[in-house]
């Protein structure tokens, strides 16, 4: 699959960045103008968002796959990889199967484990289950403006940020209507696995030894404390630290902190 991508910075080694479930290369653009000073920045669209293909497939091997075809096309031999969210599972799941084209792999508040079952984490699947419906009740056809979708969609979401990042999604046709850019119908279908990607992966069988940073929302649910042991058996060389005042979108919320954090590492 030919993934959409946009491209700052001309010097220095490549640095790739994955978007999280919902986004876009776009939520990444501010970071990347503050960094492509010092690298060769690619900001993709993973498949079934942004301006990339739809497909009735969304797993994190059909997606690493995706990425191995990316820096093949665009003659990628080796790169920093950096992800956020489902993202940050794409490129811990490309880390493994691809090693030798990674220098650094930077992991943005996700944890080599599922959040699809019933434990601590069943409430991060619940709500991403609530937000989806939330979504696809909307009659974007009938819609008249922006302004009109954020009405119909806050008497379900009520939370502003949430409603602005999830409307960067609605896009306007050639007859004047909206639609989405998210392919949500197998978004929805594929949930489980979206949370997922890990329980069936044996660390004993599938581990790294690449330098690797995962950075975490002081205020995020997403990393635990006692998450640190099952990253660490699937990447050797990992630590991990956490961004103060910050939730599991630590990249909008504390952007100066996670880039001084980038520097610090990849430079390292």
């Amino acid at each position: 699959m030919k993934l959409y991508h946009r491209e700052y910075g001309k010097n220095g080694p490549a640095l790739v960045i994955l978007h999280g479930l919902y986004g876009s290369s776009d939520n990444w653009v501010s970071i990347a103008r503050q960094l492509e000073n010092d690298y060769r920045i690619y900001l993709i669209d993973q498949r079934n968002h942004g301006q990339s293909p739809h497909s009735d497939e969304h797993n994190y091997e059909s997606m690493s796959k995706d990425l191995l075809e990316f820096f093949d096309a665009n003659k990628i031999d080796k790169a920093h990889l950096a992800g956020h969210s489902m993202g940050g599972k794409t490129a811990m799941r490309f880390a493994l199967a691809y090693p030798e084209r990674i220098n650094k792999l930077v992991i943005l508040d996700i944890a080599p484990k599922s959040y699809a079952s019933f434990s601590n984490y069943a409430q991060i699947t619940n709500n991403h289950h609530s937000i989806i419906d939330s979504l696809l009740k909307l009659q974007l056809d009938a819609a008249e403006s922006r302004r009109d979708i954020d009405r119909q969609l806050s008497a379900s979401l009520p939370n502003v940020k949430l409603r602005q990042f999830l409307l960067k999604n609605v896009e306007r046709k050639k007859g004047g209507t909206y639609q989405w850019s998210l392919n949500l119908p197998v978004i929805k279908s594929t949930l489980d696995q979206i949370m997922d990607g890990f329980s069936q992966l044996n660390p004993d069988d599938h581990h790294s030894t690449i330098p690797s940073i995962f950075i975490r929302g002081e205020e995020s649910d997403y990393i635990m404390d006692e998450d640190t042991l099952i990253i660490r058996k699937f990447f050797k060389n990992a630590e991990v630290v956490s961004i103060p005042k910050a939730g599991h979108w630590l990249h909008a919320e504390q952007p100066d902190l996670l880039i001084k954090t980038l520097a610090y590492f990849l430079l390292d």
